[in-house]
């Protein structure tokens, strides 16, 4: 099921070459399974560079519920993301190919992008390789922490 809250019709934006900001909050993304219940806040500005390609740029907030690895504890994780950014675009250039930024497609059918998938990936990329609560973090490492990993 799509949740049309994450898609964005992008018809007008890429035909007025113009610039549009967007504001969602509370919104629930069903692949974080961790996500409180509060949701996921993000602001999102969409730049036309062309008739076929956008500039996103999308700040994220939530909270997820996480088990800190050392204790086992459950305790909530902060995520605030500034200034993520990504393209989109209606086919795939040669040249995008070795961009070092995410690029997503346009569905050109509907002229809409769904964004979903963009802040799923801007918090994925801000998962710690190792879940500490705040009292574990506050903790000094020691040599010997790092032979369990």
């Amino acid at each position: 099921m799509k949740h049309t809250w994450f898609e964005i019709k992008v018809s007008d934006i890429l035909n007025s070459k113009v610039t549009d900001t967007l504001s969602f909050e509370n919104k629930m993304i069903p692949e974080l399974p961790t996500l409180s219940k509060d949701g996921v806040s993000w602001e999102i500005t969409i730049q036309s560079l062309d008739e076929d390609s956008l500039f996103v740029t999308l700040d994220v907030e939530c909270v997820l519920d996480e088990t800190c690895d050392v204790c086992s504890e459950t305790y909530q994780r902060k995520v605030k993301i500034e200034w993520y950014t990504a393209k989109y675009v209606t086919e795939m250039e040669e040249w995008v190919r070795d961009d070092e930024d995410d690029i997503l497609f346009i569905d050109i059918k509907n002229w809409i992008i769904d964004i979903e998938e963009l802040i799923y990936h801007a918090i994925q990329l801000e998962e710690p390789f190792v879940k500490k609560c705040e009292k574990c973090a506050a903790k000094p490492v020691e040599d010997d922490d790092y032979d369990q990993y």
